[in-house]
């Protein structure tokens, strides 16, 4: 077992800290979603074009927020249990912007997957089916999205933003 931690435990812990990143940054989205449609008295179910428009730009702040959230809070975390990299000073903010510059790049690559996945598997005949959930073009592309992009970020994080020092 001790073998197994010291050979695996970047990656356990690159994979622990990405769970409590999605809570922060799904938490924040959803801190943000349902109080700010109440307070602005949207319904986020409505079929109206209006209220449509409405809620598209709350959803928008929301999902950008947390996004936010979820960038700065995984940045120490990934430092210091991950990568364990202690540099400071000039430093440490030449790998925050890094680091934040590799997530714009692979928020961009989540968005193409999103865009563009679906579409190309419903073109080449791509059909839902039912297990447990319908497993739809929308769903397979979501669970490629974050196979790629979380692949992406380690490989980023690990080569450009916290690379270690010969």
């Amino acid at each position: 077992m001790k073998n197994f931690w010291k050979k695996y435990r970047e990656i356990i812990v690159y994979i622990l800290v990405g769970l409590a990143t999605t809570v922060v940054a799904y938490g924040v989205r959803l801190l943000i979603l349902y109080p700010g449609a109440a307070i602005l008295s949207l319904d986020l179910a409505s079929p109206d074009a209006a209220m449509i428009a409405k809620v598209s730009v709350l959803r928008t702040v929301a999902q950008s927020l947390g996004w936010v959230a979820g960038v700065i809070f995984a940045f120490i975390p990934n430092k210091k249990w991950v990568f364990r990299n202690d540099e400071g000073g000039k430093t440490l903010w030449a790998q925050f912007g890094k680091f934040v510059a590799s997530r714009v790049g692979t928020y961009f690559v989540e968005l193409l997957l999103a865009v563009l996945l679906p579409m190309l598997l419903i073109a080449c005949g791509y059909k839902p089916f039912r297990f447990i959930l319908t497993v739809d073009a929308d769903l397979v592309a979501t669970a490629v999205s974050v196979v790629v992009v979380t692949v992406l970020n380690y490989i980023l994080s690990k080569l450009l933003v916290f690379k270690k020092k010969k």
